[in-house]
């Protein structure tokens, strides 16, 4: 009786074991792994990407889109500096001009696409209290106004420029004359969202110290996210260089098939209706 009770417990042990080495390789298939795609995108797109990623990942549950946002100058600088990027949008041609550009082309050719387009905005603070320029504001003209002593707008610095939203502007207040009148009331800011909160908060640091912002310029679609600022004036598309979204697919990328599935959603009926009915982004 012992011998059987004891033969028993051996089998019972060993089919145990059997189950748990099966579950191990069980959790190792294939069919449960997931694909990790990295999109390097304009800080502008935040809002509108995160929420376009949750329909996609719904419809692809096995792939995770891992965004890195921030001002198209500084992600290029990322990217050529090696970082880990599948895809990059940029708000501007002039960033990944660089990249197709380069010899051998750092993006999977054939795969450059305008995402959408958007509009600059010349956008004064609401919330209590606000400067006497900045009530009377009415124009990109009214900079002028002696009243007006602190303008934020992106840094236009470096070739490319570091904040396409700045270059723009820069090109906005060329176009009109008056440009090199206003530069010493310009206070420049790291991406367009920085921008949007220094008219918000009514100050922006620099170089360790508060300057009084009265007004700044940032895309239509960011003055659409706060309602602590109003929108002065939208500047003529004629004024500026096409405020365009292209995107790339870097060479570099290990999930090509996954890249291009993505790229192609975001110019998708839904990925597009999300960009222009929920956010305000233009066609492309």
């Amino acid at each position: 009786m012992n011998r059987r009770r004891l033969i028993a417990w051996i089998a019972t042990a060993v089919t145990s074991m059997m189950l748990v080495i099966g579950s191990q390789f069980i959790n190792l298939s294939p069919a449960n792994s997931t694909t990790t795609l990295n999109v390097y995108a304009a800080v502008s797109l935040t809002n509108a990407l995160n929420a376009i990623k949750t329909q996609y990942q719904n419809a692809n549950p096995t792939i995770n889109v891992v965004y890195t946002f921030g001002a198209s100058g500084t992600l290029l600088s990322q990217i050529q500096a090696g970082a880990p990027a599948d895809i990059f949008i940029s708000a501007a041609t002039d960033q990944i001009d660089v990249l197709q550009n380069a010899s051998p082309s750092k993006l999977v050719a054939g795969s450059r696409k305008n995402v959408v387009r958007n509009r600059l905005v010349l956008i004064a603070p609401t919330t209590p209290p606000v400067s006497t320029g900045s009530a009377a504001l009415t124009s990109f003209n009214g900079l002028t106004n002696a009243n007006i002593t602190g303008i934020a707008i992106g840094d236009y610095t470096g070739t490319p420029p570091l904040v396409p939203a700045g270059n723009y502007t820069k090109q906005v207040l060329t176009s009109r004359g008056i440009f090199t009148t206003l530069n010493p009331k310009l206070y420049l800011a790291s991406n367009v969202r920085n921008v949007l909160t220094a008219v918000e908060n009514k100050t922006l640091v620099v170089g360790g110290v508060n300057k009084t912002i009265d007004a700044g310029a940032v895309y239509k679609t960011d003055a659409a996210l706060s309602n602590k600022v109003r929108v002065v004036e939208t500047a003529l598309t004629t004024e500026s260089d096409p405020i365009v979204y292209p995107l790339g697919i870097l060479t570099r990328t290990t999930v090509l098939t996954t890249a291009q599935s993505f790229s192609n959603y975001l110019t998708g009926t839904t990925a597009q209706n999300i960009f222009k009915n929920n956010y305000g982004f233009l066609a492309p």
